[in-house]
């Protein structure tokens, strides 16, 4: 009943704070909010016909791997699989996480204080955390619920220290493994680095074997449950821009905070706000970094009575915030690049302070704490409880006032408001004049969409093939290619990418662009007249080459040269400059994850396939052998075929997926069997 209580309490916060898109019916639509929408339309289509988790998606840099890249994992995530299942939508499911994560601050703070009152403010202040609320308005749902699980692990890790046991141990294991599956990375990346920063310092105490035996079974176990998402993900994250050895330390430090901007959490308006409005030294922000003055404030009291354990999260917190400088403490966060596993591959420092903002909340509770008792033992004649009312009530408008400028901001604040209609969101993508043309008239082609239109994400959501995109883990030899061919300025390089459509927002005058046709966009910043140019002698999906030049160091300047035919030459990375026979393509069958090729040469030669070089999944098989898959042009697959007629089949490899999700699944029902077995048999045993 108790609970019960608490759980209407801040879903009634919940309401309140988000009154606009809960009892109106609205969505959010910020641009983070409309590329995964269109990539779910598409994709959810995939699955549901095939009954399999889709695992390339062809309509962004000419292709890339979805759950290896972290795309389309949401319903792996088995909590937001089930809600999905009853009709939850996705807002509706953020929302629930974040309850629930005000659930689980109030168990921690009263397992770490004894004091159910401080520890409800504690749990709603964290929930209304500007972090959690600008992840849920700005579209970044995934941080939001991965961060949710930060208090339950803690709590639980906490329960694990006390009371070693097997139950204990697999339930720690449940919500880390659910934490992981939600696949924020780098948000839990972080938890994972809170929750062993705190099994170092509560082991050091009591040097106990079992509790680091179990400790370990549980990392062993949360792992195994999000393996089928992590461990594909690692050969792809070689080939990926998040790679360390296509990255840079400045690259992977361009969000660092600079410390000046510390001043936010004293003056949230410091450097502006957010949006436009922002004047820091991040490229951009939506939100400043805030907790609450009175949060703040009764942090610090915290430090009276400083005791292992209020050590512990002053340390975690200090260590945040430093590694949030980045690149201004580059020598702190160099050794952390350098020498922790996977943490050169993120690349916004400022995100940790995440952890920073959980440890304050609890450092808060316990100054709260000690100034309350303070009180009641110097001056009785005081009622702690108006304290604690006061304390309470300046802290909800303290931080109403920054998170109602990040919900719904006023007009004249300078900052855009994210906030309409759901059928505005959706009619964004309703077909127009452009998608219909495309649609009746593209074939087993490309398009170049030019400027904004570059990253649009209404493309994707028709099916639709594009040269561009958006992606924040893009592969490295594409970012490569669009790097050193201005974005894919270059016409040979258009032409054996496939692309037929130039689709510009300007007019354009180049003898290798004709326009077919003036067409109207609806896009998601807004309707513009666009201009169809077909490009002239575009290449087919895959055609045989004469010449083969050895890939070197100017392979750039072959590519970008205009007298580069991709027709009859390619640059290949393994093989030496030679000549071939020409074959000829008798026919295409084109599905997302599977593509068969007739063809009949007379001898031997070198068929190019216009599709992205991945040899880890996509495998090339001719009279059921696999052949080897070159690497041409930068970024595409070549094979070397025999003299006759024939065929390849190209097939995208998903069988360590499909093992290690079965496995994942099968460790789930065993833990939950085990776990609610007693409860269920009280239940049976009270029904009968």
């Amino acid at each position: 009943m108790y609970l019960s209580i608490i759980i209407l309490i801040y879903s009634i916060f919940v309401l309140f704070f988000f009154n606009d898109v809960i009892i109106f019916g609205n969505t959010f639509a910020s641009g983070d909010s409309f590329n995964p929408y269109a990539i779910h339309h598409i994709l959810d289509q995939i699955r549901l016909a095939s009954s399999e988790w889709p695992q390339w998606q062809p309509w962004i840099f000419s292709g890339m791997p979805t759950l290896e890249a972290f795309t389309y994992v949401n319903l792996l995530y088995l909590p937001s699989y089930f809600l999905d299942l009853l009709g939850v939508s996705d807002l509706n499911i953020q929302f629930i996480h974040l309850v629930f994560s005000a659930v689980s601050m109030f168990y921690l703070v009263q397992k770490l204080i004894q004091n159910n009152k401080i520890a409800f403010i504690s749990g709603l202040l964290w929930m209304l955390n500007p972090f959690l609320i600008t992840m849920i308005v700005y579209g970044h749902g995934s941080q939001m619920m991965t961060a949710a699980f930060f208090p339950i692990t803690l709590l639980l890790l906490l329960r694990l220290k006390d009371e070693q046991s097997i139950f204990n141990m697999l339930l720690f294991a449940l919500f880390l493994g659910l934490q992981l599956q939600r696949a924020h990375v780098q948000i839990a990346y972080y938890s994972c680095m809170l929750l062993g920063s705190f099994f170092i310092y509560s082991f050091y105490q009591n040097r106990n074997k079992k509790y680091a035996a179990l400790f370990f079974s549980g990392i062993i176990i949360a792992l195994l449950i999000a393996s089928h998402i992590y461990l594909p993900s690692l050969d792809y994250r070689e080939m990926s821009i998040r790679s360390s050895n296509m990255g840079s330390f400045a690259y992977a430090t361009n969000w660092s905070m600079h410390p000046k901007e510390l001043l936010t959490y004293l003056m949230p308006n410091f450097f502006g706000f957010g949006g436009s409005t922002y004047t820091g030294f991040m490229p951009f922000t939506d939100f400043p970094n805030y907790v609450g003055l009175p949060v703040l404030l009764f942090a610090f009291l915290s430090l009276r009575k400083l005791n292992s354990l209020r050590l512990f999260f002053w340390t975690v917190l200090v260590i945040s915030i430093l590694l949030s400088f980045g690149k201004y403490f580059e020598i702190f966060y160099q050794f952390f690049y350098n020498y922790l596993p996977f943490f050169s591959s993120f690349r916004v420092p400022s995100m940790i302070l995440i952890v920073s903002n959980f440890c304050m909340y609890i450092l808060c509770a316990y100054g709260l704490k000690d100034t309350l008792e303070i009180i009641r033992n110097k001056f009785p004649q005081i009622q702690t409880q108006t304290i604690f009312y006061i304390f309470l009530l300046i802290s909800l408008i303290d931080i109403y006032r920054v998170d109602s400028r990040i919900i719904n901001p006023r007009q004249d604040s300078g900052q855009q408001n994210q906030i309409t209609t759901i059928e505005n969101f959706e009619s964004v993508f309703n077909e127009d004049e452009t998608i219909i043309f495309l649609k009746e008239n593209l074939g087993l082609n490309r398009i170049y969409p030019a400027g904004s239109l570059f990253t649009d994400p209404k493309f994707k959501y028709h099916g639709i093939e594009s040269v561009g995109g958006y992606h924040p883990a893009k592969f490295g030899h594409y970012s490569e290619l669009l790097k050193n061919t201005n974005n894919l300025l270059s016409i040979p390089v258009l032409q054996f990418l496939n692309v037929k459509y130039f689709i510009s927002p300007i007019e354009i005058s180049h003898p290798k662009l004709i326009l077919e046709k003036e067409s109207i966009f609806q896009s998601v910043n807004g309707r513009k007249k666009v201009y169809i140019y077909n490009l002239d002698q575009s290449n087919p999906r895959a055609w045989f080459v004469k010449d083969v030049i050895k890939e070197d160091q100017n392979l750039y300047n072959y590519l970008n040269a205009s007298a580069f035919d991709p027709s009859k030459t390619a640059i290949v990375d393994k093989l030496d400059d030679s000549r071939y026979k020409i074959g000829k393509i008798l026919n295409i069958d084109w599905d997302v994850e599977k593509i068969i090729i007739d063809y009949k040469a007379n001898e031997k030669g070198l068929l190019v396939l216009s599709e992205i070089y991945y040899p880890v999944r996509w495998k090339a098989y001719i009279d059921a052998s696999e052949v080897e898959v070159f690497r041409a042009n930068s970024v595409l697959r070549a094979v070397e075929v025999k003299a006759g007629t024939n065929k390849i089949i190209f097939e995208y490899d998903n069988g360590l997926f499909k093992i290690l999700h079965t496995v994942s699944n099968l460790i789930m029902l065993f833990m939950c069997f085990y776990l609610f077995k007693p409860k269920v048999m009280v239940l049976l045993k009270n029904f009968r």
